[in-house]
């Protein structure tokens, strides 16, 4: 990752850790909401090798319809952490 972000405390985490995105979840706000763009996926694919050395299971839903929306959605969410948590939590 890069130099400006502190690592430190992922030594410390002991749990099972896993985020994810959309393949095009990327949300780009207006004018009233300062011209900001969260690009979630970028920077989960830019980071993802990072990620994954400090334990964190990285996953990118296929898709360039998978938009954050659609990416939160009960359906597409829960076929993923279900099988997750019952590999990483409940051992």
């Amino acid at each position: 990752m890069e130099a400006d972000h502190d690592t430190t405390v992922h030594d410390k985490l002991t749990i099972p850790r896993l985020t994810f995105a959309g393949e095009a979840d990327r949300i780009v706000y207006g004018e009233n909401f300062g011209s900001v763009t969260v690009d979630i996926a970028g920077v989960l694919s830019k980071h993802k090798q990072a990620l994954q050395q400090l334990g964190w299971d990285v996953v990118i839903l296929p898709g360039s319809g998978m938009d954050h929306t659609k990416a939160m959605l009960p359906e597409t969410v829960l076929p993923l952490i279900k099988p997750w948590l019952a590999a990483n939590l409940l051992k």
